[in-house]
């Protein structure tokens, strides 16, 4: 069975569009559904990627095809300069593919070393606060109001008690363990790491600034929900606060 080469130019092909057209047709929707609007975001990249692996794959294939069909040819023969000709689609993919691995090397280990390093500083600094539905909260000493979520921890500044009231700051809480249960933090990751692999690409950028407008939508829907009706306010006007801070 010979490899279809045909594939490669439709993976292509699929890749291009995915990249061209999900900035625009994507962009700005599904803010009644956030959870939708980021499972077709990152489907639509997963299948980008899945194409260009594909068409790796085939190159590949059609490489030791095109090793066979030359070993079994005379040399200088029809059959051989042809299956020469054919050979160099599936070599010019993978040069590109083994050009892009080493990009790929080249802009993650700057981001690896970074991490290495502000990580064990962040986890000296924070000091066990209060413990939120089962979620560490973990207090940094930082004169402003600031609430991010982690993996599996909360982590506010010291400050943010003395700025918001007791609704407030429980409604920070809800708003913060919301990315904890939807798992934002892994998700935001992934789209900035794709953003780093591609930074030329207007769909990674899409992308990155989609998943963290999404994943605030969630993140507001989940403490409404738990905060009550009475209480949802508070969301606001925690919001107030932090509009020039991170939350």
């Amino acid at each position: 069975m010979s490899a279809p080469i045909l594939l490669i130019p439709i993976a292509l092909e699929w890749v291009l569009l995915i990249t061209t057209l999900a900035p625009v047709a994507l962009v700005g929707r599904f803010n009644t559904r956030p959870r939708l609007g980021l499972a077709i975001w990152f489907g639509s990249l997963l299948s980008a990627g899945l194409a260009t692996g594909l068409a790796l794959v085939v190159a590949i294939w059609s490489y030791f095809d095109t090793f066979v069909a030359l070993e079994a040819s005379l040399f200088g023969d029809s059959e051989w300069f042809m299956a020469l000709a054919v050979s160099f689609g599936p070599w010019l993919a993978l040069l590109l593919g083994g050009v892009s691995l080493v990009l790929v090397q080249q802009r993650l280990e700057p981001l690896v070393q970074t991490a290495r390093q502000i990580k064990p500083a962040v986890d000296q600094a924070k000091q066990p606060l209060l413990n939120f539905m089962g979620t560490p909260v973990f207090a940094i000493d930082l004169p402003f109001a600031y609430a991010v979520a982690g993996r599996r921890e909360i982590m506010v500044s010291s400050a943010l008690q003395n700025v918001l009231n007791t609704d407030a700051f429980a409604a920070v809480l809800w708003h913060e363990l919301g990315h904890v249960r939807g798992r934002h933090f892994g998700l935001k990751k992934l789209a900035r790491l794709v953003r780093v692999l591609s930074p030329t690409m207007a769909a990674s950028k899409a992308l990155v600034l989609e998943v963290e407008r999404l994943c605030e939508v969630v993140a507001d829907d989940y403490a409404v929900r738990n905060l009550g009706n009475k209480k949802a306010p508070a969301l606001e006007s925690a919001r107030a606060i932090f509009k020039d801070s991170a939350f």
